[in-house]
């Protein structure tokens, strides 16, 4: 079974206008509302590709009420700790016709200890040998920088393979704690091994070093550039095709998913790479956080130049 652990999830509110312009009232030309936070956005492209998932996480208040009826509606199965405070909303405005994007993340709910002790109780009582857990997303207010560690622990003597999306000391703990994979970006990623990651060699170095800390599989997305993707063993590039963007809010959560699919598929390192930039793509074509056609995937599967990369 697969299951997406989402610390601190959101309703997404996603605003279209004609243009960004500041100390200005600007004027919507349409609202959308998704179900979201990294994890719940993995399940959502996940269910597209024809793979069920179980999302977890603390939800809150009537804003996690509309996102556990969202998700509901959506077809995924839930099992939330529920929490005394109001789940996030996030707020992505784009505009029409330009390039220009701006995303606000509220902080996120308080969590207290007991809510923390729930949540590690239910994960305790679903993880068997063989599952596959995504622990994906921000923490929430006074949730310890260890969490994604201890939870890595739990699930290893469980037997369950990890892939972890964190940032910060939660990613750099998480890492050290030897999940299967991790998926940062590029700052993300630079912020751990302590140099700016600006190209393919950087790149490259510094997946050496997540890969030094016992991570099976280092996934880093290089925004429009594309993807690499390392394993104990080889490095594969995936360059990112030239496409409309419409939404870029849950395409690295797609991408994700993209890797699953094609991971559980036992395809090559190569392949897979290509699978997670094609679904991380057609996600940005969409208006919807984490939305594509697999069909769509499939088209832009022909044309990634995707290939394995000499390390350093």
């Amino acid at each position: 079974m697969i299951y997406t652990l989402t610390p601190n999830p959101s309703v997404d509110r996603s605003i279209i206008i004609p243009e960004i312009r500041f100390n200005s009232v600007l004027r919507s030309q349409s609202v959308r509302l998704d179900w979201g936070g990294k994890g719940f956005n993995v399940s959502r492209a996940l269910q597209q590709m024809g793979v069920e998932t179980v999302a977890l996480g603390w939800v809150g208040g009537g804003t996690g009420k509309i996102l556990a009826d969202g998700l509901q509606h959506l077809g995924i199965q839930t099992d939330f700790v529920w929490v005394d405070w109001d789940t996030r909303t996030n707020t992505m405005i784009n505009e029409e016709a330009g390039d220009w994007h701006i995303k606000v993340n509220e902080p996120g709910p308080p969590i207290s200890p007991q809510d923390i002790e729930q949540l590690f109780l239910k994960v305790e009582g679903y993880a068997q040998r063989g599952d596959l857990w995504v622990l994906s997303g921000s923490l929430p207010p006074d949730v310890p920088e260890d969490f994604y560690a201890r939870m890595i622990e739990l699930l290893h003597l469980r037997g369950a393979q990890v892939y972890l999306d964190a940032s910060g000391k939660a990613l750099h703990l998480g890492s050290q704690a030897g999940p299967f994979l991790v998926k940062p970006n590029l700052f993300e990623a630079s912020q751990v091994v302590g140099f700016e990651i600006e190209d393919l060699e950087d790149a490259k170095r510094g997946a050496l070093s997540f890969l030094r800390m016992g991570v099976d599989c280092f996934a880093l997305t290089m925004g429009a550039s594309g993807l690499l993707l390392a394993s104990q063993h080889e490095m594969a590039f995936a360059a990112a095709p030239k496409i409309h963007a419409r939404n870029t809010a849950g395409s690295g959560d797609a991408l994700m998913a993209g890797i699953i699919y094609a991971q559980m598929r036992g395809m090559d390192l190569v392949e897979v790479a290509r699978w997670g930039v094609a679904t991380g793509s057609a996600s940005v074509e969409t208006e919807g956080v984490s939305e594509f056609e697999v069909e769509r995937v499939q088209e832009l599967l022909g044309e990634i130049d995707a290939r394995i990369v000499n390390v350093l």
